[in-house]
């Protein structure tokens, strides 16, 4: 992948700022197609027995049995909500690149429009030509045209794909891009961006869908927040973010348990604290949440 356009996906994505589910989902993988390309050739294409797996969602990125080169197109079932994935991976002695896209297919189809469109489009992907465009690229990387001058070996990751299906309303989707180039850096740039969208609208869920907008019950619920934080961090000298709503961020995934915010190296403390992620229950969310939001609806109305 062109190094310019790799750094570009990491700007967008420390821009962004996403969510983080903890929790691995039971998927059901049907597989439509898959080609395996040997190192010296373009052309060969195996055809897979139909069958279904069942994998947990942390198996979209298992990294066991990788080939030099790899492309698979499959159809992916997610508590029964249909996506596509698109899975390229090329290995040489110049470059690793992986990426995978997994993609609503079902039901509303401006509305998986909308969710790809918010997922790609800083990623100069057209959602109307999404495999021609991997497969171009692919088909690139597989004849050799893919260096430019100068280049040294490096390493490039782009993963998107959903962590839970929720009451299948609600999708949550993690977004992971990174860049590793062993000549220039010490260790990779790497970024986890995370959206949660509404299957039905194709839109993106927002802080203000779900929290009351007072001042008063933002700001208490960032302060407990912020109370969280300093338990991670075992000390408050560590977590130089301040208390208060500015904690109430884009970076959240909820199930029928309680909501989950999930922060950036140095968005609240130092690298060595990772990616710190605080968990707060429904039952102590209830009283700061908009009573005609999606969260109060689900939770406390069903």
């Amino acid at each position: 992948m062109n190094k310019k356009i790799i750094y570009g996906f990491l700007l967008v994505a420390f821009a962004v700022v996403g969510c983080k589910s903890g929790e691995n989902k039971e998927v059901t993988v049907e597989p439509e197609q898959s080609v395996s390309v040997a190192k010296d050739s373009v052309v060969a294409v195996e055809k897979t027995e139909a069958s279904v797996e069942m994998v947990d969602s942390t198996k979209l990125t298992d990294n066991a049995d990788k080939k030099s080169y790899e492309k698979v197109i499959i159809d992916t079932l997610i508590d029964g909500i249909k996506f596509k994935r698109y899975y390229f991976d090329i290995r040489t002695d110049e470059l690793a690149d992986e990426t995978m896209l997994v993609l609503p297919v079902d039901g509303n189809a401006d509305a998986n429009k909308k969710i790809i469109d918010r997922l790609l489009d800083d990623y100069s992907f057209d959602s109307d030509s999404i495999q021609q465009q991997l497969e171009a690229q692919f088909d690139a990387y597989a004849s050799g045209n893919f260096a430019e001058e100068g280049d040294d070996y490096h390493e490039s990751e782009l993963l998107v794909y959903p962590l839970a299906v929720v009451e299948k309303k609600y999708v949550s989707y993690m977004l992971h891009s990174s860049l590793f180039w062993p000549s220039e850096q010490n260790h990779p740039q790497w970024a986890d961006v995370y959206f949660m969208f509404d299957l039905n609208t194709g839109e993106i869920i927002l802080q203000d869908d779900i929290f009351d907008a007072s001042a008063e019950n933002r700001q208490a619920v960032g302060v407990k927040i912020h109370d969280e934080l300093v338990k991670f961090a075992g000390n408050e000298e560590d977590i130089f973010a301040e208390a208060g709503a500015e904690l109430l961020n884009a970076s959240f995934v909820f199930d029928d348990k309680g909501m989950t915010f999930f922060y950036q190296p140095y968005e609240v403390g130092p690298y060595m604290l990772g990616e710190p992620e605080v968990h707060l229950s429904k039952e102590w969310l209830e009283p700061y949440l908009k009573k005609d939001g999606i969260l109060y609806d689900y939770w406390f109305k069903n």
